[in-house]
Formats: C-alpha cells, sequence, structure tokens
C-alpha cells in the first residue's frame, strides 16, 4: 500500500515538473486531496547503552534547552519567525495547558533576551496525541509520543534534531518513562534519519494512512499498534 501511494505523489511530482500537469493542479492535490504513509519509531528507554544517553553529554556546551511558557509562546507567534506561525503558538499553548511537554533550545550563536525566537524545538505529548480531529494515538502510563520536531531554516545544518530527539528521551526518563514513541510522514527522510540516530528503532508492521479530502483527515492504522488510534 506505501508502495503504491508513495508511487502516485511521485507520478504527480513528476508530472508536474515535465509541464504535463500544472503545478497549479498539483499543488491542489496535494493541499486538498492526497494520502500521507506515516510509520511509527520507538526509543527504549531502558537500554543502558542508547545512542540518545551519549548525546546528553556531547550537548551540554553547544544548545541551551528550556521548557517553553505560554508567556514566551506569544512573543514567538507574534515574531513572524519560521516555525512559529499563529497555529503553532496555538499547539504550544494547549500543549503546555494540558501538562504535556514544550521543549526549545538556543545555540551558542543565539542572542541573549526572552524575547529571543529559539533555533528549534520538540515537543512530548503524555496520555494521548491527538492524530487528527477525530482520532488520537492513547498510550500507556510509562509512555510518551514525540509530536512535533523543527529546526529553523538558519540553524539547520547541524544535527539539531538528533539532539532534540536525544533531550526528550532525558525528559522522559526523568518522568519515569520507559518507552517513547514517534511517528514520522514516511517522505520524510532527513526526520527518521535524525531520529534513528538518536536511537530509535522503526516498527515495521505499523503504518498509518491520513486521507487529506479537503478540510477533512481520515486516519487509516495496520499493524500491532492499530487498536491504540480512537476517537477521544
Amino acid at each position: 500500500m506505501y508502495r503504491i501511494v508513495t508511487f502516485f505523489n511521485r507520478l504527480a511530482d513528476i508530472f508536474a515538473s515535465k509541464g504535463r500537469v500544472p503545478r497549479r493542479i498539483v499543488g491542489i492535490y496535494k493541499r486538498y486531496c492526497r494520502i500521507l504513509p506515516t510509520g511509527f519509531w520507538v526509543f527504549d528507554l531502558t537500554q543502558s547503552d542508547a545512542p540518545w544517553r551519549r548525546f546528553r553529554e556531547q550537548q551540554d556546551n553547544t544548545v541551551r534547552w528550556e521548557l517553553a511558557t505560554i508567556e514566551h509562546c506569544q512573543l514567538w507567534g507574534e515574531s513572524g519567525a519560521d516555525g512559529y506561525t499563529g497555529w503553532r503558538y496555538d499547539l504550544f499553548v494547549r500543549l503546555i495547558e494540558e501538562k504535556h511537554i514544550v521543549l526549545v533550545g538556543y545555540t551558542n550563536n543565539s542572542d541573549d533576551g526572552d524575547s529571543q525566537v529559539p533555533d528549534c524545538y520538540g515537543t512530548l505529548a503524555l496520555g494521548r496525541k491527538l492524530m487528527t480531529r477525530w482520532c488520537s494515538f492513547y498510550m500507556e502510563p510509562e509512555e510518551g509520543t514525540i509530536r512535533t520536531i523543527y529546526t529553523r531554516e538558519q540553524s539547520r545544518g547541524r544535527g539539531l534534531a538528533t539532539r532534540i530527539y536525544a533531550k526528550l528521551c532525558c525528559l522522559a526518563e526523568e518522568r519515569g518513562l520507559t518507552k517513547v514513541y514517534v511517528d514520522i510522514d514516511l517522505p520524510n527522510i532527513a526526520s527518521y534519519r535524525a531520529a534513528e540516530k538518536a536511537g530509535a528503532v522503526r516498527i515495521w508492521d505499523t503504518v498509518i494512512y491520513k486521507l487529506f479530502f479537503f478540510k477533512r483527515v481520515y486516519l487509516f492504522a495496520w499493524g500491532s499498534l492499530k487498536d491504540r488510534f480512537r476517537q477521544p
């Protein structure tokens, strides 16, 4: 199924690049009617030699980590910086209010000041992760799910994504969690390679397909985790 979906998505890109299908039509397809396959990875926090543990020591002198506050999120949302759009601000506020973790990182090249926009961020959902408006992924008490990883354009190429995964695993372990999931869109090769570099292992039998049809998103799950996807 994944290969079929990927084939049609790539076919649309090829036709658009060759001028056989207007780019505007391809853009409408991608925005309003498309299928996006997503895979699942897992971090086993009980492993003593996990790669994310090594990153914990390596990153202390290069990145300053903080837990976001609602006040800071508001300032970032007003900054107009890439990655901090209005809907992202709303997401951060909701996660913080629901006691989830919103982690931000500043590199040594960043300027000081409370209004500074972080170079990267990541979030860790506890209890359940909202997948669509009508469906959530539910976790056991000792589990968490990384739901958002982002590095600003000016800060890419420094391995920050892998370090975010590592830091979130550290925070999860401190809170007594033993397992952390992460779902990544399969076309996003760079993202899942960063996760695997930090120690994530692919759950090969689990895949979900998101059907985007105009303003609605439908989710279809297969594999060992399919029973975790339920209506709130």
